[in-house]
């Protein structure tokens, strides 16, 4: 029996990422008022989650020592968000926002943390 690899899951959600990142601003959601920061919520928890997966998937690898899995987990992730980011300028009613980097690699950082204490 085939075991799961998260390299397979991770490159799936990189591309669920730039697929959301890609949908008009004409055709999302309206936000809830009563929670005015939905969006950046939504930036946190996908971020999070890809940490994690690139994590798991550097440790499922097994290309690099403990330091460097960290390391290089965060230059890729550092990068998928900023690229995420510079894509929604070429998007219809979409725009970079540098308050969205900011919760990306909240998210992203916090996954490093987690993982670390949980692991």
């Amino acid at each position: 029996m085939p075991y799961f690899q998260y390299k397979y899951f991770t490159f799936v959600y990189i591309l669920i990422i730039t697929l959301i990142s890609h949908v008009p601003g004409d055709n999302l959601p309206e936000y809830n008022s009563s929670l005015s920061h939905q969006d950046k919520i939504f930036h946190f928890c996908e971020f999070f989650i890809l940490g994690l997966l690139v994590q798991l998937s550097f440790i499922e690898a097994k290309l690099f020592s403990n330091k460097e899995i960290i390391f290089m987990s965060l230059i890729f992730c550092f990068t998928i968000a900023c690229f995420d980011e510079l894509h929604q300028n070429f998007v219809q009613g979409r725009n970079p926002s540098i308050d969205d980097l900011f919760f990306d690699f909240f998210g992203i950082i916090l996954s490093f943390i987690n993982y670390k204490n949980f692991h």
